[in-house]
């Protein structure tokens, strides 16, 4: 993983704090985007779990019977089984320190019968304080992800759906169906900074050579 990040440390777009993949400023993907759940995603890149930081994981317990109270009969509401009982250590999440998301019943202990993350289903009615989520972070930034200061593509599910799949003669920009993923890293300004940037680069970028093709 070293060696691959370590090859593609130049290829990057420095927005404020962060070095975003220089190819998402052009990439183009199969689908809508992630918005488009029941046509295209139904949750799959969801299905084996995620790693949550230890705050996130104990924010979900605190709010265990309001989630329980909106799963269905393929989840359980044993909180002994919704998250791995190893904690691994990784310098990306709060403390260097990160959890699981348990796999129940061939899925992700928090998707549903539908694939939908019961949540994200949840948390507009929490109205949590200080901008706090009850979705775990890198839940919410997929098909993105970072790595030390870096914002980048996650490949994990490329080829599998329409909405995380690159394809240079996509429909969709992948700076438009990402919208909502930029801007929980780099905020609303970072986010017009890059969409101004990701314009010069189409100019100057031939379509046949865009990432994705």
């Amino acid at each position: 993983m070293a060696v691959g990040h370590e090859e593609r440390r130049d290829d990057a777009i420095q927005i404020g704090e962060w070095k975003v993949e220089r190819r998402l400023a052009t990439a183009r993907i199969e689908g809508g985007g992630p918005l488009n759940v029941a046509d295209e995603c139904r949750g799959h890149c969801c299905l084996h779990g995620v790693y949550a930081s230890l705050p996130e994981r104990d924010r979900i317990l605190e709010y265990a019977d309001r989630i329980v109270a909106v799963m269905d009969d393929t989840q359980t509401a044993d909180t002994s089984l919704w998250f791995e009982e190893e904690v691994e250590e990784d310098e990306d999440y709060p403390g260097g320190l990160c959890v699981g998301t348990a796999v129940y019943r061939d899925k992700c202990a928090f998707l549903n019968r539908d694939g939908l993350c019961v949540l994200q289903i949840l948390e507009p009615s929490l109205r949590l304080p200080g901008g706090e989520r009850l979705k775990p972070f890198y839940c919410r930034l997929f098909p993105l992800t970072t790595w030390a200061d870096r914002l980048e593509f996650d490949d994990l599910c490329d080829g599998v759906r329409p909405c995380c799949t690159l394809a240079a003669d996509g429909p969709t920009r992948a700076i438009d169906a990402y919208a909502f993923e930029f801007k929980a890293v780099l905020g609303a300004e970072g986010y017009q900074e890059l969409r101004r940037v990701a314009g010069g680069c189409e100019e100057r970028e031939p379509a046949g050579s865009r990432p994705g093709g």
